[in-house]
């Protein structure tokens, strides 16, 4: 059976003022099944615990998101100024707290691109990335001198076939080198 408990038990459990909580549970539409009951002139609220938990935590993101979203539009507006004043008299310059917004903003963005699955760390790649191009490697070196013994070709075939690979290996190892340093 699952934990129910009253209003003022769970705007504590979430860490909000049961005020809070009431005008938050006003606005749910609808008979979701974690609200047992609704409270309403001295009927107390019935709140089965883990499915409003999810519920808040669902909301607290959603809102979270549009704050960020927000943040980041007002970032780009105020770039936007930022090139308009650079080239008047005065040049715009942020306050402290601007600029507190933006870097809390900016870093908000990224841990949301990170839950979502689209940023990982580079050191988080570096060490399965690294040695599938070493064994990739290796294993595609092997490949000329197969394909000479299979052919029935001479064996000097062998080095040319070798050194086009390894230019081609080096030409990969140089771009993602060169991408990684820039990016």
């Amino acid at each position: 059976m699952s934990l129910i408990v009253s209003l003022e038990e769970f705007a504590e459990l979430v860490g909000v003022t049961p005020e809070t909580m009431r005008v938050h549970l006003k606005q749910v539409d609808g008979q979701p099944d974690w609200l047992v009951e609704r409270g309403d002139r001295g009927r107390a609220y019935k709140i089965e615990a883990e499915g409003a938990v999810a519920w808040w935590q669902e909301k607290r993101e959603a809102e979270d998101l549009l704050e960020a979203e927000r943040k980041g539009q007002l970032q780009q507006l105020r770039l936007g100024l930022g090139v308009a004043a650079a080239e008047g008299d005065k040049p715009l310059t942020l306050s402290g707290r601007q600029r507190r917004e933006e870097y809390g903003a900016a870093m908000e963005a990224l841990k949301y691109r990170k839950t979502m699955g689209e940023l990982v760390e580079k050191a988080e790649l570096d060490h399965v990335f690294l040695p599938a191009v070493v064994e990739l490697r290796r294993r595609l070196m092997l490949v000329p001198g197969e394909f000479v013994i299979a052919q029935g070709l001479p064996g000097h075939h062998v080095q040319v076939l070798e050194g086009m690979l390894a230019r081609a290996i080096d030409g990969f190892v140089s771009k993602v080198e060169a991408d990684a340093a820039a990016g």
